[in-house]
């Protein structure tokens, strides 16, 4: 059954919907074959993401590096694009969609978004 916009639903649904526990902000490629972003506009959400345009413009701030300690805070640094093993994080899965899409305008990624409240 598909969901509409505004429509008040549980974590549970969502995580069958997408046919995944959805835990982390950013998922690229799910196996259902959907990206999703999980946002917060609230106040004191750990992220500043913004919804404008009538929900037609989403600025996502991503995720963080992972906090360690004798590490920087993970807000001061610039959002990983690699996991240290060389393989894309979830930021740079979708970094590198945009970069496609920017260099041929044919192939671009629709983000499904759940904001949480």
């Amino acid at each position: 059954m598909p969901f509409v916009q505004g429509e008040v639903i549980s974590h549970a649904q969502m995580s069958v919907e997408e046919g995944a526990h959805l835990q982390r902000g950013m998922n690229y490629q799910l196996a259902s074959g959907r990206n999703v972003f999980l946002m917060s506009v609230r106040k004191g959400a750990p992220y500043q993401d913004v919804v404008e345009d009538d929900g037609r413009v989403l600025i996502y701030e991503g995720h963080d590096a992972p906090r360690k300690r004798g590490d920087p805070d993970p807000k001061s640094v610039d959002q990983p694009e690699f996991y240290p093993g060389g393989s894309l994080t979830q930021n740079g899965l979708f970094k590198d969609a945009a970069a496609r899409y920017n260099a041929d305008k044919s192939e671009f990624e629709t983000v499904r978004v759940y904001e949480k409240i």
